[in-house]
């Protein structure tokens, strides 16, 4: 068995040896010329009338488009995703794949600050009074708002769904574990699919004692550690951040075996990065010195882009 040691430099040497060349030599050709449409600011009702301020990249790859979810830290928004967004959307080179992005202002943060109560009146939210179950309803409710547009989007064929990754930091690595593990456990349906479409996380120093949104129980949910390719990031010099990472890491490590060396490309999937710095969350993204980019490019292409996951119409309007 490889140890951790090597087990983390396997993952450095995939983006140092395969990286973006990789990808852009095995890169199809189709949808990457195309002119990449302006982002939109869209705003998405939730079921307990908050209004969530989102921001939609579309791609130029139509159904064939891996839809990618952003999901900020506490008292963040998603403008702090804008460059990645945009990135993701419609990178540098064209032979890369433009995916489909939506990053959202979870309740309380951003531009969705104000909800309509019962008798009709507009309130705001404040998330330094959130108690527990204020997280809660972001994966209650805010992610199945978040759902129910891309499950809209992949019925006109804009991305398959079938192919959802989640990029969350700190507080929204959390959220997207814990939904993800909704996905996962979602009862199949007769007459069409219903969950199951999570098949990537990126977790930006995941916190496992969140208040509100704590990670254990997500991670008993088995097919959510045993089928969804995983990266893990993080500044190792922040003792606290590093034990949580490696909290997560362990729970998926034992349903992740290591491939041969020379199948890692095809068949790795699961990733860690301590990075070397007390930084976390979003700014281990955006800093220039880590090229999480190129890393996150990689990891995409080789657990989503490249995977043969049917796009399948929900034929449903929710």
């Amino acid at each position: 068995m490889i140890s951790r040691g090597k087990l983390v430099g396997i993952g450095l040497y995939l983006v140092a040896t395969f990286g973006l060349s990789v990808a852009i030599s095995n890169a199809q050709t189709r949808g990457r010329n195309a002119r990449v449409p302006e982002p939109e600011d869209i705003v998405l009702t939730t079921k307990d009338n908050v209004r969530l301020g989102a921001t939609y990249y579309r791609s130029t790859m139509g159904k064939e488009a891996v839809p990618i979810v952003l999901i900020h830290d506490y008292k963040e928004g998603r403008t702090v995703f804008n460059a990645l967004a945009r990135a993701l959307q419609a990178p540098s080179d064209s032979r890369l794949d433009s995916h489909a992005v939506l990053s959202v202002d979870l309740r309380g943060h951003g531009t969705s600050t104000s909800a309509i109560d019962q008798t009709g009146q507009t309130i705001t939210i404040d998330p330094a009074r959130f108690k527990p179950v204020d997280f809660e309803d972001m994966v209650r409710f805010d992610m199945e708002a978040v759902r129910k547009f891309l499950v809209e989007k992949n019925d006109s064929q804009e991305l398959n769904i079938n192919k959802l990754c989640l990029i969350g930091t700190g507080m929204g690595a959390n959220v997207a574990t814990i939904w993800a593990a909704v996905d996962w456990a979602a009862p199949p349906l007769a007459q069409r699919k219903q969950g199951q479409d999570v098949k990537a996380l990126v977790l930006v120093s995941p916190i496992w004692r969140q208040k509100g949104l704590p990670l254990v129980n997500a991670l008993k949910q088995p097919d959510l550690v045993k089928e969804v390719s995983v990266m893990i990031i993080y500044g190792s010099e922040n003792s606290r951040a590093k034990q949580d990472a490696e909290n997560v890491f362990n729970n998926f490590e034992r349903y992740h075996p290591d491939p041969p060396i020379d199948q890692v490309r095809e068949l790795k999937d699961l990733f860690e990065y301590p990075l070397p710095t007390t930084l976390q969350g979003s700014k281990l993204l955006i800093d220039p010195r880590f090229k999480m980019l190129a890393a996150i490019d990689s990891f995409l292409k080789a657990r989503l882009s490249d995977k043969s996951y049917k796009w399948i119409s929900r034929g449903v309007n929710e």
